[in-house]
């Protein structure tokens, strides 16, 4: 029943903190393959998860701004209002396009996914990462498919790593 329970535990914790699972599956005592898979499938279905939750969330956000003016203070929407007009003027008196926006638009157009799908096991959490790719790579039919095998090389990298450098037999 304990290694089960490790499998579960480890399983909960690679949906949100992928990048420090084999840590804590090595603590807890799990052998390597328990935790290779556990983690694998882990990462896959927390990703899916919050992959069709954040479309919820992107969609309800669209309808909260009318209800708000219905619950907030006029006060409050006074000052929204009047932060928008002075940040409307920022904005006027803003260059449109310096060479900076346009090489940050053009790697963004050209690499943006990639690096997002690349990045989001290692250094941004799946969470994030999920509804980053939902918000602005919805309309590319291969952005789940590359992440999920981007979450399975990655788990398996970090796997066979860290068993490496603890000197713990496969």
């Amino acid at each position: 029943m304990t290694y089960f329970l490790k499998i579960i535990n480890v399983l909960f914790l690679s949906t949100i903190k992928y990048f420090y699972t084999p840590i804590y599956a090595h603590m807890i005592g799990l052998d390597f393959w328990g935790t290779l898979i556990t983690m694998i499938s882990g990462g896959i279905m927390g990703f899916l998860i919050y992959y069709h939750f954040s479309k919820i969330i992107i969609l309800s956000t669209k309808h909260i701004n009318p209800k708000l003016k219905k619950i907030l203070p006029k006060g409050v929407i006074k000052y929204y209002h009047k932060y928008n007009a002075r940040r409307k003027i920022k904005r006027q008196n803003k260059k449109l396009f310096t060479r900076r926006s346009r090489m940050i638009v053009k790697f963004g157009n050209n690499y943006g996914m990639i690096t997002l799908i690349i990045l989001t096991p290692v250094l941004v959490s799946l969470i994030l990462g999920a509804f980053l790719l939902r918000r602005y790579y919805n309309h590319r039919p291969e952005a789940v498919p590359l992440m999920i095998l981007a979450i399975i090389i990655e788990g398996s990298l970090f796997v066979i790593g860290y068993w490496h450098l603890t000197g713990t037999p496969f």
